[in-house]
């Protein structure tokens, strides 16, 4: 008879293993794994906080204790640095695995040794609590209780870690930290058991699938916190040489459970959200001046073309400026219509798109101005330049370079730095030149990219949409940067 081994994906039990009734039996043994009645069965009526500190050697803080108790299948447990959380989740696991005989816990952390840490934790309760614990056979970096529950500790890797199942509890250990697949990987190995999934971590940035499950609505998921500033094992001094040390912001992210964006993360998501409202524009607004911009980034065979509309809007200040009697003119942009270009789309087919989408805007618009990264595309180049029907006013090509300033090139084409197109884009968002409306058609897609955007361009997202954005705020600001920036 085989036994099954939760690191082959080919072998599965012949028997599922599912959790056994909630009191400890003194059952028959499995024919497989010979059981023994552990030595300190847990009494189902004592809350799991109460039995830790009569039994582990530590009083659970508030935040430990909650996370204990907590009887919710997901748990988000987002922990400051040196707050307990593996040392927590190591105690709710092993009370579990003594009131459920025969039921496995996969533990997972970014590497190896964070899965081991947290093994070795469980290593050390059951000493306190004097269980022999022997590996299980061929895996002897395992932990077998007395009573048939098992526990293995497994690196983070996505693609070794789709064979184990059947698990009473998902352990994910710095979950912030793990492969973007990793959840998807482990989560159906409670399918078929109704079992748990804990992920513990410290915040890092907010475009990781740690982020997501803490701060969507609604999604099975039980977030909890425990910031530094509320356990009591950390000394308020510590935490101000620490605060002095390393910056708010750094230190908000590692003790006191902010999500901050990430170091090269483009855009936070305070600055992106805070643009689905217009600011407050104080004047007369200038009918009949409004403008239109159309950034383009043109995709090769794996990226999207990608389109951007914005209307550009002056408002006249109701005052007369002191020194030169005139009034000043404001600016502002907002979104109007973005789009993603599906991928296998013929490029010649784009002037009829761009008419139609012009078309289809209520207007009156004073001017329609044209800018679009093609490089290497002359073709489609001349055949926009030529089409009559196509009614713009400026009709911009660009080849977007690596240097620190614009140029004119061969061809009609402007050579603008990828820092200066970055640069103006989170200025407009910065400074609140920029709306972007919630019921603008493609705005999920844009405000997806916007967040996963990398400032060194290693984000694992198409940025398609960015740069058609970048590029029509690009020629916005070069037309009207005195409007924008009235008096500056």
């Amino acid at each position: 008879m085989s036994t099954w081994n939760p690191f082959n994906s080919s072998t599965e039990p012949e028997t599922p293993r599912h959790p056994r009734p909630l009191a400890c039996p003194t059952a028959q043994a499995s024919p497989l794994r010979p059981q023994r009645t552990p030595k300190l069965c847990p009494d189902p009526d004592q809350p799991p906080s109460a039995w830790v500190a009569a039994h582990l050697g530590f009083t659970p803080d508030p935040a430990q204790a909650r996370f204990l108790d907590a009887t919710q299948k997901r748990l988000a447990f987002v922990g400051s640095r040196q707050s307990g959380k593996s040392q927590t989740a190591a105690a709710k696991a092993l009370y579990l695995a003594l009131r459920h005989p025969g039921t496995d816990y996969l533990l997972f952390g970014r590497v190896a040794r964070h899965a081991t840490l947290l093994l070795q934790r469980l290593r050390a309760f059951t000493r306190q609590l004097g269980l022999p614990t022997p590996a299980e056979p061929g895996f002897p970096g395992s932990l077998v209780l007395p009573n048939g529950s098992r526990f293995f500790p497994f690196p983070g890797l996505p693609a070794n870690n789709r064979g184990p199942a059947a698990a009473a509890a998902v352990i994910i250990d710095e979950a912030a930290f793990a492969h973007p697949d990793l959840f998807a990987a482990v989560t159906p190995m409670v399918a078929t058991t109704h079992g748990s999934i804990w992920a513990l971590s410290t915040p890092c940035g907010q475009t990781n699938t740690f982020y997501q499950l803490c701060h969507t609505p609604n999604n099975g998921w039980t977030v909890l916190r425990a910031p530094a500033s509320e356990c009591p094992r950390i000394s308020p001094d510590f935490l101000a040489a620490e605060r002095q040390l390393h910056g708010e912001a750094l230190y908000s992210q590692e003790y006191e459970c902010a999500f901050i964006a990430h170091a090269a993360q483009f855009l936070d998501r305070a600055l992106i959200a805070q643009a689905a409202e217009p600011p407050q524009r104080a004047g007369v607004p200038c009918y009949g001046f409004t403008e239109r911009y159309i950034g383009i980034d043109l995709g090769k065979r794996q990226d999207h073309t990608a389109i951007v509309l914005l209307s550009c809007s002056f408002t006249r200040a109701a005052h007369r400026d002191p020194a030169t009697q005139s009034y000043p003119i404001t600016a502002h942009l907002e979104l109007v219509h973005a789009e993603a270009v599906p991928l296998g789309t013929d490029h010649l087919s784009l002037p009829a798109r761009l008419r139609a989408l012009l078309a289809a805007q209520p207007g009156p618009f004073r001017q329609t101005h044209l800018i679009l990264d093609a490089t290497g595309e002359s073709t489609l180049i001349e055949l926009l330049r030529q089409d009559r029907h196509l009614k713009v006013d400026t009709f911009q090509p660009v080849a977007i370079t690596g240097g620190y300033q614009t140029n004119q090139l061969p061809g009609g084409y402007k050579g603008i730095p990828r820092p200066d197109l970055l640069t103006r884009l989170r200025t407009a968002l910065a400074t609140r030149k920029l709306t972007l409306p919630p019921s603008v058609p493609g705005l999920p897609d844009l405000v997806h990219e916007l967040i996963h955007f990398r400032s060194d361009g290693t984000q694992p997202e198409h940025d398609d949409l960015v740069f058609a954005l970048a590029l029509a705020i690009w020629q916005a600001f070069a037309h009207h940067k005195d409007h924008f920036y009235p008096g500056a």
